[in-house]
């Protein structure tokens, strides 16, 4: 476990942890996509079909990428309710800013739904990054190897 940031946050640490949120933002965006594909199926005839979609899978794949960055990309030792708490604040404001954007140009504008949708992903994916890493995750709470909290893991469930 490392607790130790005397040495500043160095922007070759942000790199590749820009680049692991990349990675694990890869798997959390296939399951996103499947929920929305699912969604936008099952909302035939709604007015707001594909905001609706975009909205429901994107709070709830949310919380799974959550877990995913605060073990894989941040290896943070943040507080579990206080990360999950900052994390679904800052995705809130991003779902709701996103979510009209998908509105206006895939509802009302009728452009290409996937389209849209993809240009949302990567539009607000790196202020995700910036945000999470700054607020819900900062360095000076310190890191943990997904090895050190899987040990961790076993160790509570014995006791």
């Amino acid at each position: 476990m490392t607790k130790d940031v005397r040495h500043g946050y160095q922007i070759k640490t942000l790199f590749r942890e820009y680049v692991l949120f990349c990675v694990v933002g890869t798997f959390n965006l296939v399951i996103f996509f499947m929920m929305y594909v699912a969604t936008y199926s099952m909302f035939e005839g709604i007015e707001y079909r594909a905001a609706s979609s975009w909205s429901i899978s994107y709070l709830i794949s949310s919380v799974l990428s959550h877990t995913m960055h605060r073990w894989f990309t941040f290896k943070s030792l943040s507080p579990y309710g206080r990360s999950l708490v900052l994390t679904m604040a800052i995705y809130s404001i991003m779902l709701v800013i996103s979510t009209m954007s998908q509105a206006l140009l895939a509802d009302t504008m009728g452009y290409n739904h996937i389209l849209v949708w993809a240009m949302n992903t990567l539009a607000f994916g790196f202020a995700s990054f910036i945000a999470l890493r700054f607020v819900a995750f900062p360095a000076s709470d310190g890191s943990i190897s997904v090895k050190e909290r899987m040990e961790l893991t076993r160790i509570r469930r014995r006791s």
